[in-house]
C-alpha cells in the first residue's frame, strides 16, 4: 500500500500564502509550518493546532490550493491537512472564534463527514461557545443528516 507522503513530493507546499510569509508542507507523519521565517515541525503524535489557524482567516486562497492538491493526487483533505486534529484542538480548548472560522472552512471545502460531525456535537451543551455558533453547528449537522 502506497502512503500519501510517498505520492506527494517531499516538502511540497500544500499551503502557500506569500503575502503573509506562510507555508505549510506535509511530511507524512508531520507538518512543517513556516511563518515569517519561524519554522515549526508538528508531529501527528504531539499535535497542537495553533500554527494552522491562519488558514481559517484565508479560506478563499487556501481552499483553492487544497482543492488543486487533493485533485492532483486524488487524496482526501484529511490525508494531507489535519482538519480533524485542528477541530478537536479548538473544541477541547474552547476557542469559539477559531471554531467558527473552521466550520466555515469545512463548509467551503465541502468536507463535513461523520467524524467531523461527531467532534462538532461536543459543543452541544458547552456554554464556552457562543449560542450563535452552537446553532450554526446544529443546523449544519442536521441539514447533512447527521445525529445531533
Amino acid at each position: 500500500m502506497i502512503k500519501i507522503y510517498e505520492i506527494i513530493l517531499v516538502e511540497e507546499k500544500i499551503i502557500y500564502l506569500p503575502k503573509l510569509q506562510y507555508n505549510c508542507c506535509f511530511l507524512g507523519d508531520s507538518w512543517k509550518v513556516v511563518y515569517k521565517e519561524k519554522v515549526q515541525n508538528i508531529s501527528v503524535n504531539s499535535f497542537y493546532g495553533y500554527p494552522f489557524y491562519i488558514v481559517f482567516e484565508n479560506i478563499e486562497a487556501v481552499s483553492e490550493q487544497l482543492r488543486i492538491l487533493t485533485k492532483k493526487y486524488d487524496v482526501l483533505l484529511s490525508d494531507i491537512f489535519p482538519i480533524e486534529l485542528i477541530l478537536k484542538d479548538m473544541v477541547e480548548n474552547k476557542q469559539s472564534y477559531w471554531l467558527n472560522l473552521c466550520v466555515d472552512f469545512i463548509l467551503e471545502m465541502n468536507y463535513l463527514n461523520e467524524n467531523i460531525a461527531k467532534i462538532l456535537t461536543e459543543t452541544k451543551n458547552n456554554r464556552n461557545f457562543t449560542q450563535a455558533l452552537i446553532h450554526k453547528i446544529r443546523r449544519i449537522i442536521l441539514l447533512n443528516k447527521y445525529e445531533y
